[in-house]
């Protein structure tokens, strides 16, 4: 299988709305991913298999701290360490001078807690009726860091 994680081109966006779209209850608008791709502080990167995109990652990096922003895979591809590779991307192009990653997961996400903690991440606290949620109205997010050593 040929894999490649690069960063995300504006003519990656079609295809990157689509598995948000399909990945996510809430997803992200256009204009939120297109915002992103030439700020300096911001990392992204798409993971492409022959040609075709099944995962990508956004990300903020600014004074030491970075956050993953949006992390998703295509959910016929998610459970095949798809998420692990973005995960490891992301953390080995982080600045030298980052010292703590940050992310916020829904409660009920657990595939994601899982790939998350299997990195590393613990868990800081929580934000109480943070999300929106389809069945039942609001969702706890919870928050976890990563201390990185460069």
């Amino acid at each position: 299988m040929t894999e490649l994680i690069r960063a995300i081109q504006e003519t990656d966006l079609a295809e990157i709305i689509q598995i948000e779209q399909a990945a996510h209850s809430h997803p992200w608008a256009l204009n939120q991913f297109s915002k992103r791709l030439n700020c300096a502080r911001h990392l992204h990167a798409a993971l492409v298999i022959k040609g075709k995109i099944y995962g990508y990652y956004l990300a903020s990096q600014v004074a030491g701290e970075a956050e993953l922003l949006n992390i998703s895979v295509a959910p016929s591809q998610q459970g095949k360490g798809l998420g692990f590779k973005l995960l490891q991307h992301f953390i080995s192009n982080l600045k030298a001078e980052t010292a703590d990653v940050f992310l916020e997961v829904r409660a009920s996400n657990a595939l994601a807690i899982k790939l998350y903690e299997k990195q590393g991440f613990h868990q800081l606290g929580c934000r109480p009726d943070y999300y929106p949620c389809r069945k039942h109205g609001r969702e706890d997010a919870l928050l976890y860091a990563l201390s990185v050593q460069k």
